[in-house]
């Protein structure tokens, strides 16, 4: 009984700690990246990636190495252009 729970407390404790790391990774805004990098809110946990290509799907300028987001009018998201 005694292994059982401390295998159990092990892998509460080894999720735990996942959690914490997991959310100090996680960035709030572009400043959070590092140069070149911008700050993908769309995702949970917000993670730091590369510019998005042309044709990539977007919701802001930002995340577009051309720095152009074209959402069509009524739509929540667009393309990279």
């Amino acid at each position: 009984m005694l292994k059982k729970s401390t295998l159990f407390a092990a892998l509460i404790g080894t999720l735990f700690f996942a959690q914490v790391s997991r959310a100090e990774d996680e960035c709030k805004a572009d400043a959070d990246c590092a140069e070149g990098k911008v700050c993908v809110l769309a995702v949970s946990p917000h993670v730091c990636k590369d510019p998005q290509p042309a044709g990539a799907p977007c919701k802001r300028d930002a995340v577009c190495a051309s720095k152009k987001c074209d959402i069509p009018e009524g739509q929540e998201a667009g393309k990279c252009t």
